[in-house]
């Protein structure tokens, strides 16, 4: 807890580039400033946790004209037609529970939470069955990115 209290500047800084950039650059964020495991990797779990319900509770009400849900309603349609095209993410979906479970752990742009959650949503996964599938994607995604830094790491080590 000592940890936290002296960097807490980190900890803010980690929190707005995970909700404004996405999980992938907040967990490298982290590793490069070299934040303790134990710290990164539950935030950003429960950071991604924190997303999900609410955008369930958006895609749920969609049907309002309220207009930050018709803007993003527009911008998920937008993602799913753009998504559609890519045949990765065909290859993906016909995986079922494990494409979702990828799709959301992948940390390739127009991967992760949101993604998933709007595609968790059209395939008529239940709260709790979406959330535990997201939620598992989460925790690989954070293990891949953890790698790929690692992997960067030892490049850069050779230099």
């Amino acid at each position: 807890m000592e940890w936290v209290a002296v960097h807490w500047k980190l900890i803010l800084l980690f929190t707005l580039v995970h909700f404004t950039l996405g999980r992938s650059f907040s967990v490298l964020f982290a590793i490069f400033n070299q934040m303790p495991v134990f710290l990164y990797f539950p935030l950003a779990l429960a950071f991604d946790y924190v997303q999900i319900p609410v955008y369930g509770v958006i895609l749920e009400h969609s049907s309002r004209s309220f207009f930050p849900v018709r803007w993003l309603k527009n911008k998920t349609d937008r993602i799913l037609t753009h998504l559609d095209e890519r045949p990765i993410f065909k290859k993906m979906m016909s995986l079922g529970n494990v494409g979702l479970i990828l799709l959301s752990a992948l940390p390739i742009r127009g991967f992760g939470i949101l993604s998933a959650s709007i595609v968790s949503f059209f395939l008529r996964k239940g709260r709790v069955e979406g959330t535990f599938l997201l939620m598992m994607g989460s925790f690989i995604g954070i293990f891949i990115i953890m790698g790929i830094a690692k992997g960067i790491f030892k490049i850069i080590s050779f230099f």
